[in-house]
């Protein structure tokens, strides 16, 4: 298989990911449920500034993601690890909501950038996923520069297909959540909360496998492996 081959997969595959641990439905909602009184014009506004936030915060985190392991001192498995760990919680969150309406009790003044950008667009999940997926463009590089350009590529791509979507459903609220009703809602939600568990567990996987080698060293070096 080709590297090209590869690495349209791999784009595929990010914007999947960051897609769906984004989960712009869960977006749509809380949007409702915090524009009420507004009229179209007021939203599509609201639901601009959002995006600029959001697009900020996972570039900023995607460009930034691994000064984290040069400053604190942890390899990439060990974030990974906790990556998984953290949308783990996520997809359990999804696969048992909480009521939008008891959510959206805690208002921000500014709700463009709390709640709407963060924890929903660009939420906690959302960060680990696109600085866990740059991690991985960037030592794609060692391999093959294609790979490594295409994977970073990726989640760019990831990130404005999210973006692009959670606008469109923020603007479009009303009429998906007509389309929906509360059970699609719910049945949409909870398909993606497998998704993400299903994501969280092979962030998981891939850590164990980064730190078996030291692990397997600092057990050799102590005698204990022979």
């Amino acid at each position: 298989m080709s590297d090209l081959t590869i690495g349209i997969e791999i784009i595929i595959a990010s914007i999947i990911a960051i897609l769906v641990i984004s989960n712009p439905v869960s977006t749509s909602a809380i949007f409702i449920a915090l524009t009420k009184g507004m009229n179209s014009v007021e939203r599509r506004a609201l639901a601009t500034k959002s995006v600029r936030y959001s697009i900020g915060i996972l570039v900023f985190f995607s460009v930034t993601g691994l000064l984290v392991f040069q400053i604190f001192g942890f390899g990439i498995g060990a974030f990974r690890m906790a990556g998984g760990v953290l949308l783990f919680s996520t997809a359990v969150g999804m696969l048992n909501p909480k009521d939008s309406g008891t959510e959206a009790e805690e208002r921000s003044k500014d709700i463009a950038l709390i709640p709407l950008s963060i924890p929903f667009t660009a939420g906690p999940g959302t960060i680990v996923t696109v600085v866990v997926l740059m991690s991985e463009a960037m030592n794609r590089f060692t391999g093959s520069t294609t790979l490594g350009a295409l994977s970073t590529l990726g989640v760019y791509i990831g990130i404005f297909v999210t973006i692009f979507v959670s606008f469109n459903m923020m603007t479009n609220s009303e009429r998906i959540d007509r389309f929906l009703g509360e059970g699609g809602r719910n049945v949409v939600t909870r398909l993606m909360g497998l998704l993400v568990m299903a994501i969280s567990i092979q962030f998981v996987i891939n850590g164990v496998m980064d730190i078996l080698p030291d692990f397997a060293r600092v057990l050799s070096d102590s005698g204990m492996l022979v």
